[in-house]
């Protein structure tokens, strides 16, 4: 017993130290002489690499001119010895000096390094910016210079689909080199990249041979294949777009194979921390789209990049979270809301469009170090992301699969619509233009422009916003429409082919199922659904089907009740799923009466919709069975 308590002490004081050296979270470089892990060198802390916790690391100017040389491998993160995820090393002037082959300093995800000073990267040392799930390792706002040539990573997950890329090094090796990791294949890194010619000009060969990798003309507002990977070098800021199918294990003769989780490594000189980059040249014509690529090992707040001529209330990016092969998803400026994840920050490795605002000036962009921001969260662009709350009075439209939708899947596409005294109706640079996806599309039509986010004064009676909706792939699909704070007249989405129209909750989401068939016109037709506003004051049968009272809601067992108005003889109810098939039918119901209707027809628990119609007229609501 008395050795067991023995233990427990020692245990408990060893936990006491940690705690302390972990509330003691910064330590500073005094500089008696250049040996990292002499603890003489070190006050504040313990010496980086003593003690895995999180540490705020300062390298100082100092009197005595010693400055750090790294003799071994460092890692900064919670796991190894150095630096935990999300603390930082900073260097304020002075320098960091890697001398010793195999050497190395490696900045896990959330790290960040601020250098306003000199980091030389000398004789075979070895610095390497980490991406993972978790996220990435940052370079921060920084005056100095780095010697040498690091390796930076993007981490990509588990989805066969299109992904924009830039890289922040200028590599002195290929394509093939960096991103294919010259072709050999490893399981967890690079990834294939086919096209025309197969293997006689770098490329992972095909059946088909077909191109998975482009760039985009600015000038001619066309993409084009790139015409190898053994002759082609990556130039820091340079956006491409590529299909992403896995790492270079992934099978290529089969399309449905398993796709895998990937990291993306490149090797090269930090140009834009080293050299300031110029603005760029954009196309001047009003409405041209623009692709431009981060630059920097960072985040990069698109608030805050420097343009003329280009429109500043939003930008585009490829979300791998729309769809099956990724989509177009609107940034909206200031403050970043999106329908997925994408928020104002454009992320390391990233690459978006921007448009050119009018004719008659010179668009341009300018990135620069006051446009970092390493404070927030990676988002998920590049990997699987949850849902984005705000508060703006606003309306979310969101199209899904109806199968997609049961199985909590990504959405096919989505629009975004923000209500504001101070705005206007008219389509002017507040409103974001459509890019045209692959699959499915959604947008709302305003005098014939087609956009993405659409930004509108406050919405009164008999107002309305024609939708357009495209390139349909399935049958069954579900609208998602979810009011937040919405100001003005009541929304209502409906459905021409139909004639349905389903009530807009002022904070709150409601599901319309519907079906297509390409043999019925109707059906399909691109203005099939628009969004009308109405005031409260309906007619009589529209105010009586919508005072219908459906109880109890949610339903624990047996019946469901409705109290159906006097001088209503015409009800009609149907009961839907959330995938949008009939469930239960019956009309004939009496006036004045109380009507049950027994639940047996639900399955499962979860939502379903009822729709009331009667003299003409339809309202869906929401039936809850528990």
């Amino acid at each position: 017993m008395k050795k067991n308590k023995k233990k427990l002490t020692s245990f408990i004081y060893l936990v006491a130290i940690f705690l302390c050296i972990s509330a003691n979270s910064q330590t500073t470089w005094i500089g008696n002489n250049t040996a990292w892990f002499d603890s003489g060198n070190w006050v504040g802390g313990p010496v980086p690499g003593s003690f895995p916790v999180g540490l705020t690391i300062n390298i100082p100017v100092v009197g005595s001119g010693f400055y750090p040389v790294i003799p071994a491998t460092i890692t900064m993160d919670n796991t190894s010895i150095t630096v935990a995820d999300g603390a930082s090393l900073t260097i304020v002037s002075g320098g960091l000096v890697l001398s010793n082959p195999g050497s190395s300093l490696t900045m896990n995800s959330n790290s960040v390094l601020t250098n306003n000073g000199t980091i030389a990267n000398v004789n075979g040392g070895t610095v390497t910016f980490k991406s993972g799930a978790s996220g990435s390792a940052y370079i921060g706002n920084s005056v100095g210079s780095f010697t040498g040539d690091v390796v930076v990573e993007r981490y990509i997950d588990s989805q066969r689909a299109f992904r924009f890329l830039s890289t922040p090094v200028t590599t002195s090796s290929t394509i093939r080199v960096n991103w294919q990791n010259g072709g050999v294949d490893v399981a967890g890194v690079g990834t294939d990249i086919t096209g025309t010619g197969g293997g006689a000009n770098g490329f992972d060969a095909t059946a088909t041979n077909n191109s998975s990798m482009f760039t985009y003309d600015n000038s001619t507002q066309a993409w084009n294949a790139i015409g190898n990977t053994t002759g082609t070098v990556l130039t820091a800021g340079v956006p491409y777009r590529i299909m992403i199918r896995g790492d270079r294990t992934t099978d290529l003769t089969n399309n449905a194979a398993a796709p895998s989780a990937t990291t993306l490594s490149s090797t090269g000189a930090l140009a834009a921390e080293n050299s300031a980059p110029s603005a760029l040249d954009l196309n001047d014509t009003a409405n041209a789209w623009n692709l431009v690529g981060n630059p920097y090992q960072a985040p990069i707040d698109m608030d805050d990049v420097v343009t003329a001529n280009l429109v500043t209330s939003s930008y585009t990016v490829w979300d791998r979270n729309l769809n099956t092969r990724g989509g177009y998803v609107t940034v909206t400026l200031p403050g970043g809301g999106s329908i997925t994840d994408a928020n104002q920050y454009l992320q390391p490795g990233q690459a978006a469009f921007v448009q050119t605002d009018s004719d008659g000036g010179t668009a341009t962009l300018q990135f620069t170090q006051a446009s970092k921001n390493t404070s927030n969260t990676e988002t998920a662009v590049f990997k699987s992301s949850g849902k984005k709350q705000t508060s703006t009075s606003k309306l979310s439209l969101k199209l899904y699969e109806s199968t997609a939708l049961a199985e909590n899947k990504s959405i096919a596409d989505g629009i975004l619509i923000f209500f504001d005294a101070s705005n206007t109706n008219d389509k002017d640079s507040e409103d974001a233009s459509k890019l045209t996806n692959l699959d499915e599309n959604f947008a709302t039509s305003n005098g014939g422009n087609l956009l993405s986010i659409e930004k509108r004064a406050i919405p009164v009676d008999s107002e309305e916003i024609p939708l357009d909706i495209t390139t349909y792939r399935n049958t069954n699909y579900t609208i998602v429409a979810e009011g937040s704070s919405l100001l003005g007249a009541s929304a209502y989405l409906f459905d021409a082919h139909t004639n349905e129209s389903t009530e807009i909750p002022k904070n709150g989401v409601v599901n319309y199922a519907y079906t297509v068939d390409a043999n019925v016109a109707a059906s399909v037709a691109s203005d099939r659904f628009k969004v009308n506003f109405a005031s409260k004051n309906l007619s009589v049968s529209e105010l009586a089907i919508a005072q219908i009272q459906i109880y109890p809601n949610p339903v624990n067992d047996g019946n469901v009740y409705l109290k159906i108005p006097q001088n209503m003889d015409d009800l009609e109810v149907v009961v839907y799923s959330a995938l949008g098939v009939q469930l239960f039918s019956k009309n004939g119901f009496a006036a004045g009466s109380k009507a049950a209707i027994n639940t047996d027809f639900a399955k499962k628990k979860g939502v379903y919709f009822v729709r009331l119609t009667s003299k003409g007229n339809s309202i869906t609501k929401k039936l809850y069975i528990n």
